[in-house]
């Protein structure tokens, strides 16, 4: 092998190795978020990491709905609901 070769595996080397550990402790980060909003949801709290927040109005109360990172929490306010946060994926649809 050439010397220009071997310095081009070894770029590539560096650059999979970078990017390997650029993705772990992406995933890291986002599992401990959503541990810790998880945690709040279960203690009856409201949520730090929370993207975008919104209200749904209905005729019995409210529903205020939170969108994380890959999740959404929902706070029912009705009277045909009981009071409940539920931590759900971000495909689950709020209970009417």
């Amino acid at each position: 092998m050439k010397k220009s070769e071997i310095k081009n595996k070894e770029e590539k080397n560096v650059i999979k190795i970078a990017l390997n550990i650029l993705f772990w402790t992406l995933l890291t980060v986002i599992a401990i978020i959503w541990i810790i909003d998880f945690n709040k949801v279960q203690k009856e709290e409201k949520p730090v990491f929370c993207i975008i927040e919104k209200t749904h109005k209905f005729e019995d109360g409210t529903v205020e709905e939170c969108i994380g990172l890959g999740y959404k929490i929902y706070e029912y306010k009705r009277e045909s609901i009981n009071g409940t946060r539920q931590f759900s994926p971000f495909y689950i649809k709020m209970k009417k």
